[in-house]
């Protein structure tokens, strides 16, 4: 992300514990009407700070979050989970309802993966249109605890759907048992020096991104039972309830981990998990602009296995950056996954969407740059049209050295642009070929490359006038992906493949 968002806080302020609210904070009183009093409270008059005063532990069923409002914990300050199911409200017009939790771990014996916590309302939840609020502090949200599984309610501590401008600090979260957040089909979110470990009766996954959009993750340790940290691309996902769906997605859109320590039980520390599979639209369920750095990672992987669809588009990946990173062990079906423009690992080694009928999906731009995709001559094209700078659109693809390949492409310009090979991670020029004409033009455009690596393929411009791009077409060295094994060998990667896996 180039700049964190900026959530807008009121300036009232007040204490769970004085008058009118008067919060006990005794953990065996319930104080979820006292506390939820108070965040509306705040909320009516513009907007401020809510405070749970250190030391106390409050027990609560779920909260309502609101615009310009800030949930703050004092030091040792706690909020328990209630075991009692009329503790439980959910947001109606007008104020709330009581509403009655499911119990137990899954739902329905139809559904795969049916869990509890996927209908139950979260715990600390803010609805649809939400905007300009925060979880802050140096407390804890602990979730309830039972012996028998089968009467706890499952519900994830804090979680919200379409929602806008937030933050999430300081916050620990544990004895939790189902995912710790749930910031669905949200943006511009800040996640910082969040702890999460303590996972226990279920799942246990840490954070998970779905369809979300401009976040930063940084800062955080945990220790889950499943997965950590994933992005999500999902699309009709049934498990779908009242408070969120993702019938209606939007992309997975710059997303910055950082500086995390991410560990696992069982599962992936950090991934993804692509389900978007059989969106009409794939642009809505692509993942672009992914920046990783800093993180160490017990392992990473991928989710490629849609239970609920198997036909459509995958879902594309575009612009993956790594740096910096400790990474203990990679699944190998982390190299299965199609992602176009990736550095230190290979990029895929297929151009995808070639002639753009699926819009910008696997192409990266920059500059002024996007996609026509109702032309008047029936073909969909990409486009520059530079400014004050360069101009590109381009695919990152793997490309083995000392064998020439072919780039073909139609193109035309009104100024001077170019079709261009550029090492990906330092940027440099390795070959060109002119576009010279105002009328499309088929292009061949063959080169070689100095060393087998990832490159960006496409077209640019620093000068004026629309430059255009269509039915690409790349014959590189490979022509499928699949890695078989990976070793690590003295902290360097070696990439171990079969020959069925590969067509030259």
């Amino acid at each position: 992300m180039e700049k964190e968002p900026i959530v807008r806080i009121g300036k009232n302020r007040v204490r769970v514990d004085d008058p009118p609210f008067s919060a006990v904070g005794d953990g065996v009183a319930c104080d979820r009407a006292a506390i939820q009093n108070a965040i509306d409270t705040v909320a009516a008059d513009g907007g401020g700070t809510v405070v749970l005063t250190a030391g106390r532990t409050y027990l609560t069923g779920s909260l309502v979050l609101r615009d310009h409002m800030e949930l703050f914990f004092e030091e040792n300050a706690e909020i328990l989970q209630s075991p009692d199911p009329a503790n439980y409200v959910k947001p109606v017009p007008g104020g709330y309802e009581p509403y009655t939790p499911m119990f137990g771990h899954n739902y329905s014996s139809d559904i795969k993966w049916s869990h509890c916590w996927y209908k139950n309302y979260p715990l600390l939840f803010a609805q649809r249109g939400t905007h300009d609020f925060a979880v802050r502090g140096h407390g804890l949200i602990r979730m309830m605890e039972v012996e028998d599984p089968d009467r706890i309610i499952k519900i994830c501590p804090i979680g919200f759907y379409r929602c806008d401008r937030f933050a999430v600090e300081d916050i620990h979260i544990t004895n939790y048992h189902s995912y710790a957040m749930m910031p669905f089909t949200s943006s511009n979110g800040l996640i910082r020096n969040v702890r999460i470990d303590g996972s226990c009766y279920g799942n246990g996954d840490g954070i998970c991104l779905m369809n979300s959009q401009n976040i930063r993750v940084t800062g955080c340790t945990m220790m889950t039972g499943d997965d950590s940290l994933y992005i999500f691309s999902s699309y009709r996902d049934p498990r779908k309830s009242e408070w969120w769906s993702s019938d209606d997605p939007q992309p997975s859109l710059n997303i910055e981990v950082d500086h995390n320590d991410l560990r696992s039980d069982h599962c992936k520390a950090f991934g993804m998990i692509l389900w978007g599979i059989g969106c009409p639209d794939p642009e809505k369920i692509e993942v672009r602009n992914v920046y990783v750095h800093d993180n160490h990672f017990e392992t990473m992987g991928v989710w490629l296995f849609n239970p609920y669809c198997d036909k459509g588009w995958p879902p594309p990946v575009t612009s993956v950056r790594f740096e910096n990173n400790v990474i203990d062990g990679i699944e190998a079906n982390f190299f299965d996954t199609q992602i176009s423009d990736m550095n230190f690992y290979r990029s895929n080694p297929c151009l995808h969407n070639g002639n753009f009928e699926h819009g910008r999906c696997f192409w990266a731009m920059t500059g002024n740059a996007g996609v026509n995709r109702s032309p008047g001559d029936g073909k969909p094209y990409g486009w520059i049209a530079p400014k004050n700078d360069r101009s590109a659109i381009w695919q990152g693809l793997y490309v083995e050295a000392e064998r020439p390949v072919l780039f073909r492409a139609e193109a035309r310009t009104e100024g001077q642009a170019r079709l261009f090979v550029r090492d990906l991670d330092t940027g440099d020029l390795i070959a060109e070929l002119p576009i010279r004409s105002a009328e499309w033009e088929d292009m061949h455009f063959l080169f070689e490359v100095p060393g087998s690596g990832n490159y960006r393929i496409g077209l640019e411009s620093d000068s004026p006038g629309v430059s255009a791009i269509r039915e690409t077409q790349f014959s590189g060295s490979l022509s499928a992906v699949g890695y078989e094994d990976v070793i690590f060998d003295r902290g360097k990667i070696i990439y171990r493949y079969s020959d069925n896996l590969f067509r030259r």
